[in-house]
This record gives structure tokens, sequence and C-alpha cells, in this order.
């Protein structure tokens, strides 16, 4: 995970800032990390889509998405293209993970106060892989994202 002082920031905000490092994202500021912000822990923490594969494709939006000024088969062509990518993505990454959804990744309900704990227990004694795959994710999609 990326810090930044006193702010530790999460999966799918960690994601984004280190494409960015690596392929500097247009539009990227502090729109793209309020939205950022709700996409931790699965999306609001509900341990859906891991934040670090929304960061990664967010990251592939901001490059490659639509914008809604295209003609309509440009903006046909280019959301087609993209959602291609997106799941080219989505399949390297559960091939490489397991799967793409942060409850199966972290084995751990943490939307419940024990699996808070337990989850916890995890962070502290470091058993938890969030921070490689947010390394993976946005290695991946940065490879990717400058060829």
């Amino acid at each position: 995970m990326i810090s930044k002082g006193e702010l530790r920031f999460n999966c799918c905000e960690s994601a984004l800032l280190r494409i960015d490092e690596k392929v500097p994202l247009p539009d990227f500021g502090n729109d793209t990390m309020r939205i950022a912000s709700l996409f931790g822990g699965g999306v609001g923490g509900w341990q859906s889509v891991c934040g670090a594969v929304s960061g990664a494709c967010m990251a592939l939006g901001l490059l490659n998405g639509t914008n809604g000024n295209e003609d309509l088969d440009a903006f046909t062509e280019k959301r087609q293209d993209a959602r291609d990518a997106c799941q080219g993505f989505m399949k390297a990454f559960e091939a490489k993970w397991g799967a793409v959804n942060c409850l199966p990744l972290l084995g751990v309900d943490f939307r419940t106060e024990e699996g808070r704990k337990i989850y916890d227990g995890m962070k502290e004694r470091g058993e938890t892989l969030c921070s490689e795959y947010v390394e993976w994710a946005a290695d991946w999609m940065a490879e990717k994202l400058s060829t």
C-alpha cells in the first residue's frame, strides 16, 4: 500500500497512484482520488471487486475509455476495446490470484464484527496479500498501458 505521511491509501487508490507514477494518467487528480476512496475493501468495504482490480481498470479507463464526445461508431468501438482490455486484465488477475473479489481473496468477511477482528489481526501479522495484489495489478496494467 502507498502511504503519504500519516495517510495510508486503500488498494484502489494505491493501484492508481502506482500506475500514474509509471504511466502518467490523463486527468488523474483530486476527482479520481475521491472516486477511488470508495473502492477500497471491495467497493465501499463490501468485499466485492478487489480495490486493486478496480484501480487498475480505472487507470485503463482514464487512458482508453470514452468521454461521451465521440460519434456513435467511435464511442462504441472505444468502449468495446476498453472492455475487452479490462476483461483480459481481470482474467489474468484471476488466473494469478484465484479470484477478483475481495472476500475470497482475503478469506474472511470483515463486514461482521468477528470478521473485522480476525482481519485486523491478519493485517497486524502481515498475513494479507493486499499489497501484493496492488503491486501486481498496477505493474501488469502499467506495462500494458505503456506498450
